[in-house]
């Protein structure tokens, strides 16, 4: 009775992880697509300081990973070895690791057409309201006023009965919900 259920499981494909080489996501993709494997490099879009300007980059949400979708019955998985960028399938001993199809249906759920996850820019903008969470004003909040230099923010809170404005570690606050002085 184990036969049948064993023949059923490997007539399907199965979503594997694959190890890339540094920065190599991108060319392993490229040259697994070739060989007719179905993949997936999920990317996210999201904002870094450079040069005191923020910039938006797309990036690897897994760096050095990727996605593969196969049938080991009908692809032999042993050509991801000797890919180009890739270093191999992720194992678990000595089998390649299988992905759950769970984490496949909520990544493309995640990305657009482009398979890219756009975060939404966390840091706040002048008018925003925010929360301090860290330091001796922990619990405050106030109106983000602007950026001082690339790691401090200017913040209006209200202090010793009036708007004060304060310079505060940029790390120490977090957007809240309509702005206003409390």
């Amino acid at each position: 009775m184990t036969a049948p259920v064993a023949v059923q499981r490997n007539q399907t494909a199965h979503w594997y992880c694959v190890h890339t080489k540094p920065r190599a996501e991108a060319q392993a993709l490229e040259h697994l697509q070739r060989q007719a494997f179905e993949c997936l490099l999920p990317r996210i879009q999201h904002s870094v300081l450079r040069g005191g300007r923020r910039q938006r980059v797309v990036e690897p949400l897994f760096p050095r990973y990727l996605f593969l979708r196969a049938n080991p019955e009908q692809q032999s998985l042993a050509a991801v070895r000797s890919t180009r960028g890739a270093l191999g399938l992720v194992r678990f001993a000595n089998l390649p690791g299988i992905v759950p199809q769970s984490l496949i249906d909520g990544l493309h759920r995640d990305t657009d057409a482009q398979g890219v996850i756009v975060q939404a820019d966390a840091h706040p903008q002048p008018g925003d309201a925010v929360t301090v969470i860290a330091g001796a004003l922990a619990g405050l909040r106030g109106v983000y006023w602007q950026m001082r230099g690339d790691q401090r923010a200017e913040v209006l809170l209200q202090l010793l009965g009036g708007a004060q404005r304060v310079l505060l570690a940029q790390e120490s606050l977090q957007k809240a919900g309509p702005a206003q002085l409390s």
